[in-house]
């Protein structure tokens, strides 16, 4: 198990009665001598739930008003960069609001309250591209953005839309058309766009890794990891993930996906890259976009390197690789899609940092 989880897990172990109710992420926790022990992903429906471990990360996933109750009346036992805990009933005492003033709790403090933190006239979208370097972006633009908001899925926006008018920076794993049909006349849609083939082959080596837990996983990355990437690429989802760059800003996911539907989600993804208020890049202008949404966002420019995150290991993971080697022209002939609206915003872009 990753440590943050263990530290999350042993900090409840002393508040925890036969009585309660456990709500946490999925994964693999352990066993406890509770009532229940609930898991959620994208969305989190607390319920009769009397102990929560909450995945910063995912708060989005819970509607303003339940974790504004939950920040200010339940007890809060403890909290690291990636989960804070709270108790529904009992413990409370003098210790609650030095707890909540505690830098781990900060980004709750600051959803809740984030339209009084505001420094900008209009709202900055943030479209996370799996495996394009989003993460990086994130951090880049975000740590100091302190009136922000992030969802990980199109459940989670769906559940719990946001108030546009209260945030500077929203982002997240959101289809564009979804943040399109929110955002205002002058608010701004960005995202990032990497060569297809190098996205598609990192998403599925990330897939293999022995390290990730697969709980975590879409359903299309678990078929990745425990089928071969012949078979994958014969499924039916095989061209939503190769093509989901194109997907992600072209989809609104209002209905299942169909191949008739290609041409009509490459023109709304072309359309929202070529609008002007919007600002697209690929990772190779990385650093020059970072750049520019900092500035949108009244930040001074980056004082440091950019990480490099989840490289694979092409030692450990050479089988991973040669099986990909091996399926490449097929794969080719899948992205086609994908790389014409990469191109696009290569062009685009490289005039635009030039």
């Amino acid at each position: 198990m990753d440590p943050l989880w263990q530290d999350a897990w042993r900090a409840i172990l002393p508040y925890l009665s036969p009585n309660d109710r456990i709500l946490l992420p999925e994964g693999n926790w352990p066993t406890a001598n509770v009532a229940e022990v609930r898991t959620y992903h994208y969305v989190i429906d607390i319920d009769d739930a009397t102990v929560l471990i909450l995945y910063k990360a995912r708060m989005a996933g819970i509607p303003h008003d339940v974790l504004k109750k939950i920040y200010t009346t339940w007890k809060p036992i403890f909290a690291n960069e990636v989960f804070a805990c709270f108790k529904r009933y009992g413990f409370r005492g003098i210790l609650d609001p030095v707890m909540r003033r505690a830098k781990h709790y900060r980004v709750i403090k600051e959803a809740l309250y984030s339209r009084k933190l505001r420094r900008c006239r209009d709202t900055l979208f943030f479209v996370h591209i799996p495996k394009t370097a989003g993460t990086t972006v994130w951090e880049a633009i975000g740590e100091r953005t302190p009136s922000k908001l992030y969802y990980e899925s199109y459940e989670s926006i769906v559940c719990s839309p946001p108030e546009c008018k209260n945030f500077d920076l929203i982002g997240g794993h959101v289809p564009l058309p979804l943040f399109a049909a929110l955002a205002a006349s002058n608010d701004c849609i960005a995202a990032v766009l990497r060569d297809p083939l190098a996205r598609f082959r990192s998403a599925f080596l990330h897939s293999r890794r022995v390290n990730e837990d697969p709980q975590t996983f879409t359903d299309t990355m678990r078929f990745m990891r425990d089928n071969s990437l012949r078979d994958f690429l014969t499924c039916p989802d095989a061209v939503m993930e190769i093509c989901q760059q194109t997907v992600m800003l072209g989809f609104d996911f209002n209905s299942p996906y169909d191949s008739s539907m290609e041409q009509g989600i490459f023109e709304q993804a072309r359309a929202a890259v070529e609008q002007p208020k919007n600002l697209f890049a690929t990772t190779c202008q990385l650093e020059s976009f970072i750049g520019a949404m900092r500035t949108k966002l009244k930040l001074p420019l980056l004082d440091k390197p950019l990480p490099i995150r989840n490289a694979s290991n092409h030692i450990s993971q050479k089988q991973d690789i040669e099986e990909f080697e091996d399926s490449i022209s097929k794969i080719r002939e899948i992205l086609h899609m994908d790389q014409d609206l990469y191109n696009i915003v290569r062009r685009k872009s490289e005039k635009y940092f030039a």
